[in-house]
């Protein structure tokens, strides 16, 4: 059983046996129309706090949550802190994961929605050495190639076979490992990285890489989402829209002002290397920019979701057709954009 799919077991799980939402989630009902119904919220990152997640950070630093009339409590995650689950049962109120998950999690009957698209393109690339010979997927044959199974990168990698002629049979895969080492010693030929991150590492440690990028051979997917339960967007409207777009200038103030809100970040984090995150805003706004997002960040592309719907069901990692109006809810992103005189699109 891929990983994935055990997280998704233990969210399924979980919902039948954890009901209601987080914590102090109760309303004033004498409350203005647009007050939040709920001010007590948390968000699951990913992983630790750093600029793949400066949207939240400054909107927390700069007191935006607050303007908005929200308690924001945000949380990193880690192997032992995966976001659906812990979304999914109310243990947390939203959280960040990949367009992927969101999309199995429904067709595993997980009813989570998805608020805003942050990465219109995915981070996930595969970091060879230069003198390696490698030049293209067709290069990966014999070779040995690190592999993560059961999340994005693994839909990615295979997705980025099946475009390039490449049979899976052909190459040697092992198993993945959070520390470079196994690429930095050459036991590994290909390794799967974050193109935001990972390839600064490797640089600092003396390699000299390249990066292989499946969108460059047609294989468009995308990264990182804002998402909470189908539920909670349902009954508390206020507190989505609150949220989604406090962050939403979060994320606008770090685009503008990289370097104020690495300065945001190292204040949370003080061992964090600034060289390390300067990089990583350089790569993650590239991201945050790339299609609909060069004129709205966040917003949600309805073809984009739906053509990366249609490649996870030709992979089989989906069985059934996802529509994404099911998994959409664009309401407070469009609503944010409309204000300032910009139609996104559908």
């Amino acid at each position: 059983m891929s990983l994935r799919h055990l997280v998704l077991l233990i969210a399924n799980a979980l919902l039948v046996i954890v009901t209601g939402c987080a914590s102090s989630q109760t309303g004033n009902v004498n409350a203005p129309a647009n007050t939040p119904e709920v001010t007590d919220v948390s968000m699951r990152l990913q992983w630790l706090p750093q600029f793949q997640f400066a949207g939240y950070l400054v909107a927390e630093a700069r007191g935006y949550y607050r303007d908005a009339g929200l308690n924001v409590t945000i949380l990193p995650g880690g192997p032992d802190a995966i976001p659906l689950p812990l979304v999914a049962t109310g243990a947390n109120t939203f959280g960040s994961t990949g367009a992927d998950t969101v999309l199995i999690s429904r067709e595993q009957g997980i009813e989570v929605v998805a608020l805003a698209t942050w990465f219109q393109a995915s981070p996930v690339a595969f970091m060879v050495h230069r003198d390696s010979g490698i030049r293209s997927p067709q290069d990966f044959v014999g070779r040995r190639v690190g592999m993560f199974y059961g999340d994005n990168v693994e839909t990615e990698y295979r997705a980025l076979l099946a475009a390039t002629g490449v049979d899976p049979a052909s190459v040697n895969e092992i198993p993945g490992d959070y520390s470079l080492a196994p690429f930095l010693e050459r036991r590994a030929d290909v390794w799967p990285v974050y193109a935001t991150d990972q390839p600064y590492t490797a640089r600092a440690a003396g390699a000299d890489i390249d990066l292989i990028l499946a969108r460059d051979y047609g294989v468009e997917l995308m990264g990182d989402v804002l998402f909470t339960t189908a539920e909670f967007a349902r009954k508390h409207p206020n507190t989505v829209r609150a949220f989604v777009q406090a962050t939403l200038r979060g994320w606008q103030d770090a685009i503008t002002d990289p370097a104020a809100a690495i300065e945001i970040i190292l204040a949370r984090s003080p061992d964090f290397d600034r060289g390390h995150l300067e990089f990583e805003a350089t790569e993650t706004i590239k991201l945050l920019r790339y299609g609909i997002g060069a004129r709205c960040v966040g917003a949600s592309d309805r073809q984009a979701w739906a053509k990366e719907a249609d490649l996870l069901r030709s992979l089989g990692v989906l069985k059934t057709n996802i529509d994404p109006a099911t998994v959409l809810l664009t309401d407070a992103v469009d609503e944010y954009y409309r204000a300032r005189g910009i139609e996104c699109g559908k």
